[in-house]
């Protein structure tokens, strides 16, 4: 995950805060000249090498937790377990283009789109060119490379490889196909909607969560929650234009690139947001009196 972080002033309470765009990658297996060892890659090194690499780059870490955090996830963690056995077949084939794809769907026969050298609970690894993993499944892993690939958060494998220690079985999150169980189904809504998801997670229940008792990574946590439900419904309102009716405000947009083109500014891309959108103008001025009202009324 990568953001920028804005803490707040003064030395009151801990407080996590986001400025600008939010982004959560994937690098290659193996880091290259200009980088230093980090998150997935270092599973590939024995334990020791990678607890030393780890208190390189956190000089405050205690090495006594991070030997004992990374011989649990060595252990447990799926995600883990994968780069591992990529390496290993890297190693194995060394003049053959390996890549491996972690599945979005667990109930996805792979076997019908491609034939994976090995597969784990989360990921299928392909030795060779031939053929090509299913198309949907959007993180693929490739042994070396320049630049990081960027995880969809639509993607129920972006929690897991996010925050390993909030997730250290590897625990897959919200996806596009979750349905609601039996006696909470409607025949309009059968499916689990992202900010149902995460208010699921965020309820307090009863008995031990490592969720609630991780202090600033629960902070954190909350946040990229929210960015990415926030996010997601932008980006429905983006793809569905035609069908919320956007085109009955063609006249404002003429408006606007006139009045551009006279101060020659360059026009940006035109999103409605609807009345339901919590935070937009229209919601904003659909409910205002009525907020007036109950606060006059309370007064």
């Amino acid at each position: 995950m990568g953001a920028q972080i804005k803490p707040p002033r003064g030395t009151g309470p801990y407080c996590y805060r986001l400025h600008g765009q939010v982004y959560h990658r994937v690098s290659p297996l193996y880091a290259s000249d200009q980088h230093k060892e980090s998150y997935g890659q270092l599973y590939i090194f024995d334990s020791s090498e990678a607890t030393e690499k780890r208190l390189s780059n956190n000089q405050n870490g205690l090495q006594h937790v991070f030997e004992k955090l990374d011989f649990m996830l060595r252990e447990i963690n799926p995600f883990a377990q994968s780069y591992l056995q990529m390496h290993r077949l890297v190693q194995e084939h060394p003049t053959t283009s390996v890549k491996m794809v972690f599945l979005e769907d667990k109930n996805l026969d792979m076997w019908r789109y491609n034939t994976p050298t090995l597969c784990t609970d989360v990921a299928a690894i392909f030795v060779g060119d031939n053929g090509e993993p299913p198309a949907k499944r959007d993180i693929c892993v490739y042994p070396v490379g320049d630049t990081c690939q960027s995880i969809s958060p639509l993607n129920q494998c972006c929690d897991p490889m996010t925050y390993p220690l909030l997730f250290p079985r590897g625990e897959c999150s919200w996806n596009t196909g979750m349905e609601h169980v039996e006696e909470r189904r409607t025949e309009k809504r059968t499916r689990v909607t992202q900010l149902q998801y995460y208010a699921c997670r965020l309820s307090q229940r009863n008995g031990f969560s490592i969720l609630h008792n991780s202090g600033k990574l629960f902070q954190q946590y909350i946040v990229d929650a929210y960015v990415k439900t926030e996010g997601s419904r932008l980006h429905f309102l983006r793809q569905n234009k035609k069908d919320l009716r956007i085109e009955l405000y063609r006249g404002l947009l003429d408006a606007l690139e006139c009045r551009a083109h006279n101060e020659n500014i360059r026009t940006g891309k035109l999103i409605i947001q609807p009345s339901s959108f919590q935070g937009s103008p229209r919601h904003m001025q659909q409910n205002g009196p009525y907020a007036c009202d109950v606060t006059s009324s309370d007064t």
